[in-house]
């Protein structure tokens, strides 16, 4: 039997604000049909790498019986607001022939650090 290969590719990405991004993903992954995610958008800016103080949101589902879970990127903010804890997404898992249900059991939100004004100390 064939195995699921990971594959990657720049998907567009609509931040908490409106902007138009290009984010690297996972093509046909976990949340393919709920994630939101569409083609890249040529000429939008690449997202670049995600730390601690900057990322895109997620999405975290557990199998109820074995307990493992995916962490999926959720690409525009009307596909975040319509998962609800504890809905079920088929998974895909590598050496099984049928999808396993997962639930949703983790939204975790964007992160954007906002500019603002330093502090200057006056000189002596």
């Amino acid at each position: 039997m064939a195995r699921n290969q990971k594959n990657f590719s720049y998907q567009t990405y609509v931040d908490d604000n409106g902007e138009t991004w290009n984010v690297r993903g996972e093509e046909a992954g976990a949340g393919t049909g709920v994630d939101g995610s569409t083609a890249f958008t040529p000429g939008a800016p690449t997202w670049g790498r995600n730390t601690r103080r900057r990322h895109v949101r997620y999405a975290i589902a557990q199998d109820p019986v074995t307990f493992r879970t995916v962490k999926f990127i959720v690409y525009t903010p009307t596909a975040m607001g319509a998962l609800t804890p504890g809905s079920t997404l088929t998974v895909l898992v590598p050496g099984l022939a049928t999808g396993v249900g997962y639930n949703i059991s983790d939204k975790i939100p964007e992160k954007q650090p906002i500019a603002k004004a330093s502090r200057h100390l006056a000189d002596s």
